[in-house]
Parts: C-alpha cells; structure tokens; sequence
C-alpha cells in the first residue's frame, strides 16, 4: 500500500505480510519494548496512519466505505481545537487589516479594555473564528471556551503480519473522549464510557493475518459533558502488542514494598496471568529488579492456570541498601517481568516503580520516608493551551516540568485520570501527586457528565485508576472525587464507604482523600468518615474551626484562591494537622472563561470579592485566567507573589494597569491584580501608578531614576509581604529595593523601553526527538533597539518552518485573543507569542524563522534527532 501523508509527515502506514512478527515492533515512535529473541511481547505505537471524519456518517465501521476525502491526521489528535469547516480564519483571514486594529497600543477604557487586552476596533466582528463557535454554542460555552464538542471517526487501514499459533494480539488506547465505540473488519469490540482511561481489546478473534484488515473508531462528544475544556477525539496514543497464549492481563503488574527500612527493603511483584491455551499450564514467572543500568535483585514465582483461566503468581525479593524515591532523589526501579509455560517464554512486561514509604498523622503531618513534607501543590487540568488535550509526549512532560521549574512540590490532578507520560514525569522529576478520579458520583453537576454512567461503571473505572496508577511513585494519594453534590448525605456516605472499600482492596500503600467544598459545619462530615485525609476546597476561615471542633481530622487545601495563598501557607507552616495546599491552578487552562479574571466598574460600586463563580470576562475570551502560569507556560504576576512567599525569591516588582477615571477594578477570589513588570506607560504621563513591590525583607525603597520616591517598612505577616506605593508616571528606571534588618536583600529594576524595533527567537529546547509525539516550544519575542522585551508590544507575526517537521500551533497568551490556532500567523501579547514546532521521523535540522511588518526577521535552528 501507498503511504499517507500524516500532517506533512511521510511514514508508511501499514504493515507488509510479507514481514515477520518481530516487525510489529518497529513502530513509527519506535518500539516500547524492542523485540528480543525468546520475549514475544512486541508493542508497536498505532499513531501514524489514520482517517478522520468530523461529523457523524452511516457505515463508517464497514471496511468497504469509501472514505476518499478523509484527512489524515497522526494520534494524539483532539479536533476540538481545530478549525470548524467554514468559520472565518480558516483560511487565515483572520487578522483585520491595520487600519481597523491598533497593532501595538490602544487608550484604555472600560469599554475596548479588560485584564489587559486590547480589543481589536472591529465592528461586526464573526461569532466563529478558526475553533471558535459562539453561534452553535450551548449554554456551557462558558464552561468549554466556545470551543465545540460532536462526533468524529476514525478509520485506520493496516496489513498485519502472520502470526506463529498461539499468538495473541491486543489493541490498547490510552483514552479517547467521550464516549467511543471500536470495531475491527466491521465487528464491534466494544465501547468505552469513560473518556479519560485506558482500555484494551484482545483482537486475536477478529484479525486477518497476512490480509488488509480495517480499524473504526466512533468518538461522541456531545452536550455538556464536563464544566472545563476536555476536548474531543482520541486525544492519547494507540498502542499494539503481540503476545504467547499464556500473557499478562493489562496493566496486571502491581509493585509493592510491604517493608522498607534503612538496610533493605522487601519489594513484592503481583502478576496476574490470563491462559488462552485449551488445555491447563503451569505458569513460570521470573522478576528481575535493575536500577541505574544494573540488576540488582531475582525473583521467580508461578501459577496454575487452567484452560482459558486467570490467576496471580506474587513474587518477593529482599533488597539490601533501596535508593529511596524522593522529591530531591527521584531514584526509580525497573521490573523485567518475565512469563514462560511448557518451556517457552510467553510474554514480558517492563514496569517502573520507587521505593518509598507515606505515613500521615495529625501530630507529625506528612511524611516521606520519615521526613516531613509540606505540600506546595497545584491542580492542573490536562489540556496544554493552543495544541488542546491531544496528550503528546513533550507536552505532558513540559507540563510537569514547569511545575517543578517554578517551585511546585505536588499537584493534583483535576478530576480524572491523566496521561501515563505525565505520571512517568513526575515520576522522573520528584513530584508528588494526588490522583482523582471523579468529579462527580450519581448526581450529575452538567446534564450530559459521567453521572449518567457512574451507577454501571464505577467500579470498574475505579480498578483502571489503581491499576493503572499504582505503580508510579509520585502518586502519593488517591482521591474519590471533587465537590460532589451527593457529599453531605447518606447516600453519598454510602458510595463513599464503597469506593474506600474498593481502593483498600486493589491498594493499601496510599491514604484516601478527597476534595470538599460547602458550608461550615458539617461540611463534608458524612463522607469524611471514609477519607483518610480531608481534602477541602476553599473556606480557608473554616480550617481553624474545622480543626477545634475535629481535633485528629488530618487537612489538606485541595483547592486554593489567589486570594488566601498567603493566609493559607502560613496556616500549612504553622500547623502539623494541615500538610500543604493545592492552589487553583498552577497553569492557565481553556474554559471556565474568566474565572480569574478582572474587570473595571464603576467607583463606588459595592464588590463582593468572595462571591462565588464571578466570570469577569465575556466571548471571544476563552481561558480561564486563573493560572500562576499562562497557557504558553509563562509565570504570571500571581506565580512571582508566591515566589515570594516560598522563598523562590526575595523581591519582585510589578504595576498595576492604569485605571481610567472614575474606574476601580473588580476581582474575584481565584483573581489578581492586572499589573505587570513593565515601566513603559505611553500617554500616561504624570498619572498616578500603584507600584506592589513583593518582598519578604522587613523594608522596601522606591527609587525613580536614582532618587528617592518612597521608603516603607514591612510587617510579618499583617502587610502579606507587600509595600504598595503610588507615584505619578513619568519614563525612566525604577527599581525597588529590598532590606532586611537594614542590610539590602535584593532588588529588581523596570526600565522604560523604546517603540518596537526587532525579534528575538528563543527555544526551551534546540534538540528533539526524530518523532512527531516530541514538541519544540520556540518563543518570538518583540525588543527595542537596545534588545529589551517591551511590554505592551502587540504586533502581528509570521511563523515559517523549514525542515522536517511543521509548525504545529501558534497563539499567544491572550486570554480573549481567539484565532485559528493553526495559521502561522498570530499577534504578540505583552510583546510575546509562541510556535510549536512538531518535528518529522527524519533527523536533520529544522529552522524556525518569524517576521513582522516593518520588523524586520529572526531565525533559530532545531536539531532533530
């Protein structure tokens, strides 16, 4: 068969029959497992190579439908973030000629300005733009950004090898949302309900070796189906694997350590096997450990399985001198899991794990191999800004490691399962976790949520979170959903005391939590009897009371305002009963449109900053706002406060946007101040500016080119670390500086800049992988003539890829700067945007290049491979 161009990638999707089993190993992301003589499993990605539809057709699982016309698209693919066919930008009209946009600046009013963003003087302006859909939006538009749900098929046509007998053959999907049905050659597998975990099929039955055989996939994503962005499609990695007749279920490895001390650890292997011979076998199962390229333990175990039976061989290894896992020490383990029958190895599974013990009380709070831990957490949600939830390798790594850049020690993963390539980072990375599953039980927050499944399918999508999970050190908790309406009643008592007792029997290593939101009092008193931990949401007042009314209650701050972060981790240092908090969010995320935003009213108003859900921003804003890092991964002014508050720094300086007259600003509890580090305040001369120098000295001075402007001391902790001065606008250097018992600290310097003059190109990374599951982040960035970042720039680009690869997405952090995200072209944003970059099979060299209008030109090169 022919190859499929896949996104401008050429890679042969299918499978000669004239080709030996072993070349099901040789995947085009390349073999999980490479193939070996004697190991039969072979895993091969099943990402290259498919069809997609968007939109419901007839027949689409028939392998002789006709679908000429379909695109290709390589997996993970969410089209929720792709253009709709037809809406304006499609075809990359989307910026408005100059004459109607102010490119870089435009006088701030209440009526063109909100949180920073300059709205484009358009009249008429389009109700769908690129993936934006208001006109055929629900009301949870808010909720999903404006971005649109559906349906979609896939369709992937692949020539399968044959195979030795006894042979089986697996199709594993990492997850595909919403709601999915699958067939092979026209018969149906079965479907999967639970948009977020991973599910397999055993295909042997269905397949037609040496023979063209036809894969369809159905995915639904229709009506309200989640209060965030979640995106559509199947957004995660398909997985093949061949196996012998008597093989590990999936995910049927479980790595415990019942005993670990100073001078050994006991580390027990739990293999549960599946026999598809027709006559009974005795089950041989070998375990090596190996750690830092070494073997460094043995252990054999088996089993007798009857025909077409399952059973569990457990294997134990003493292990003298364990490298513990830690947040500082993330040392990891391997499990080389081997099954043989009648002679012959049948199948092996590689697992990682760490050694580490958790121990939790109210006098000690929480302790990690005996040394306590204050959480620094933050919840995610798990789409990645302009690129949605398509779970691509690079970007679940770089969302881990963002959170380990900036201070973070925890996260909580919200509300549902996520990706095993974010877990494996965590895992390398040392943070800690809090694994959810649920955000809702039998009574539905959305009408069309997971609710409506959760009676028939708690259970087993309870078992795919443990099972899946429980490997992976970092994950240090589990949790049995978020603000569950159901919480405070007896019913809710009951499913509660259900799922402790599920997770208790699949996995005692971890305590249980939750998350708990509602009034004071009993605020979660029924289902609390079944957590281990108490996990709430906000009410930061409440945790005194809740502590003195319920002394041995163990807390944590699953979910955190801006507003409290600095009441709310002194409350964590202070008391051994709370172990840490969970601040929401740590990145910005697409929909809850506003939920962190600001807004000018008029002076005077009576505001109620704690009144619940104030979304401060209307369409064409898409994202939540609420991050302390942007959705391009950049800290914002939220994220320097709590560097401060961390200790990550000693000073940071900032100023607030300029108030028009008359105006006061409005922010809500997950909001912040609209300020920004920048001195350059064109047309505002000599009007008064609020400056916030955070620090965490006990004095700040406030110098304007060299000379005094205001000196004010800090209290601990009344003034929350901040010194706030006032002082009229004229350019210059200001800087800040910091003392502590009367000695200078720190400081830090705004300068104002020059018009833009040029760009500036900047990679996090100049080497990636030859795969297209990599991803570059490559930053342009508009400077003055001295090669300063000004601030205020907003100026169009244009991105251009030469090489292997293509440039993926661009966007900026704009959060009401809707656009088709796949057009090159784009407008900075506080004078930065960002190019994604995915790169081809081929290694070589790939050169990212920008321009701008009387700008000029930037390069930078990318080695591939």
């Amino acid at each position: 068969m022919s190859e499929h161009q896949t996104h401008g990638f050429s890679r042969r999707g299918v499978l000669s029959a004239g080709v030996a089993a072993a070349a099901w190993a040789l995947g085009p992301t390349g073999a999980v497992r490479a193939a070996s003589p004697g190991f039969p499993r072979l895993t091969t990605s099943f990402d290259a190579g498919w069809l997609f539809w968007r939109g419901d057709v007839d027949g689409g699982e028939r392998p002789e439908f006709d679908d000429r016309g379909w695109s290709s698209v390589h997996l993970p693919h969410d089209w929720g973030i792709e253009n709709i066919p037809g809406a304006p930008g499609t075809t990359g009209d989307w910026v408005p000629p100059t004459a109607t946009w102010t490119l870089k600046r435009a006088p701030r009013t209440a009526e063109n300005m909100i949180s920073g963003y300059e709205k484009p003087l358009v009249e008429g302006a389009p109700s769908r733009v690129g993936p934006f859909d208001l006109a055929a939006a629900s009301p949870m538009a808010m909720a999903r950004g404006a971005l649109p749900g559906g349906t979609g098929w896939y369709r992937k046509a692949f020539v399968a090898p044959a195979l030795r007998v006894g042979q089986r053959v697996e199709i594993q999907f990492d997850g595909a949302y919403s709601e999915s049905e699958i067939w092979l050659n026209g018969v149906k597998l079965g479907g999967n309900v639970y948009g977020f975990g991973a599910f397999s099929f055993d295909i042997t039955p269905h397949l037609k070796p040496g023979q063209r055989n036809l894969l369809a996939v159905r995915v639904v994503n229709v009506g309200d189906t989640a209060r965030w962005y979640t995106g559509s499609g199947i957004n995660r990695h398909i997985w093949l694997n061949i196996t012998g007749p008597v093989r590990i279920v999936p995910w049927g490895v479980a790595v415990s350590t019942p005993r670990v001390d100073e001078g050994s650890a006991e580390v027990q292997v739990d293999v549960e096997l599946e026999n598809h011979l027709a006559t009974p076998t005795l089950a041989q199962v070998a375990v090596e450990l190996r750690a830092r390229g070494r073997s460094v333990g043995r252990g054999e175990a088996q089993v007798s399985l009857s025909a077409g039976a399952k059973g569990t061989a457990q294997a134990t290894i003493s292990l003298p001198r364990p490298l513990l896992w830690s947040m500082e020490a993330p040392n990891l383990y391997t499990a080389e899991v081997t099954v043989s029958a009648a002679g012959a190895a049948t199948d092996q599974v590689s697992t990682r794990f760490g050694i580490r013990t958790i121990a939790v009380s109210k006098e000690a709070g929480l302790r990690i191999n005996g040394r306590q831990v204050k959480l620094k957490g933050a919840c995610v949600h798990s789409d990645h800004g302009i690129i949605g939830t398509a779970a691509f390798d690079g970007a679940e790594r770089r969302k881990a490691g963002l959170l380990k850049k900036f201070g973070y020690n925890a996260v909580r993963l919200s509300h549902h399962m996520f990706p095993k390539a974010f877990l494996d980072a965590c895992d390398e990375l040392g943070l800690l976790v809090i694994d959810e599953v649920f955000d809702m039980w039998e009574e539905a927050k959305t009408p069309g949520d997971y609710s409506k499944h959760f009676k028939a399918n708690w259970r087993a999508d309870m078992t795919r979170l443990i099972r899946q999970d429980r490997n992976h050190p970092s994950v240090i908790f589990w949790s049995l959903g978020n603000e569950i309406p159901e919480r405070e009643k007896p019913r809710g008592a009951e499913i509660a005391a259900q799922l402790r007792e599920l997770v208790l029997s699949l996995d005692r290593s971890r305590p249980i939590t939750a998350g708990i939101n509602g009034s004071t009092g009993k605020k979660g008193e029924i289902t609390r009897a079944s957590l281990d931990v108490v996990g709430f949401n906000y009410e930061l007042p409440d945790h005194i009371k809740d502590h003195e009314a319920y002394p041995d209650m163990i807390m944590m701050a699953t979910e955190q305002w801006a507003a409290d972060i600095h009441d709310g981790w002194r409350l964590t240092q202070a008391n051994s009963w709370m172990l840490g908090e969970f601040v929401w969010t740590g990145i910005d995320y697409l929909g809850e449109v506003g939920v962190g935003g600001t807004d000018l009213r008029p002076a005077g108003e009576k505001l109620d900053w704690r009144s619940f859900a104030i979304f401060l921003w209307d369409y064409p804003a898409f994202v939540s706002g609420c991050g302390e890092i942007d959705i391009l991964g950049l800290r914002k002014p939220q994220g320097l406060y709590r560097d401060v508050l961390w200790g990550n720094s000693a000073l940071e300086l900032l100023v607030q946007r300029p108030l028009p007259e008359g105006m006061v600003e409005r922010r809500g509890p997950w909001s912040w101040h609209d300020e920004l580090e920048s001195w350059s305040w064109p047309g505002h001369d000599g009007m008064p500016m609020i400056v916030r120098a955070y620090s965490s000295g006990d004095e700040v001075r406030l110098m304007l080119d060299g000379k005094e402007v205001g000196r004010k001391p800090l209290a601990v902790p009344a003034d929350r670390l901040t010194a706030s001065f006032e002082l009229p606008y004229r350019p210059g250097e200001l800087v800040a500086v910091a003392y502590r018992g009367g000695r200078e600290i720190a400081r830090k310097a705004l300068v104002t800049t020059g018009e833009p003059a040029q760009l500036r190109l900047r990679a996090e990374r100049v080497r990636l992988a030859a795969s297209p599951n990599d991803l570059g982040f490559v930053f342009a960035e508009v400077l003055d003539a001295k090669g300063r970042l000004v601030p205020d720039a907003q100026v169009p680009l244009t991105f251009l890829l030469e090489g292997e690869g293509l440039i993926k997405a661009t966007g900026s952090a704009n959060p009401r700067g809707i656009k088709s995200f796949t057009d090159p072209r784009t407008l900075t944003f506080h004078g930065t945007a960002l190019a994604i970059v995915q790169p081809g099979y081929e290694p070589g060299k790939a050169t990212v290049r920008v321009t701008s209008p009387g700008l000029g030109s930037g390069s930078l090169a990318l080695k591939i491979g």
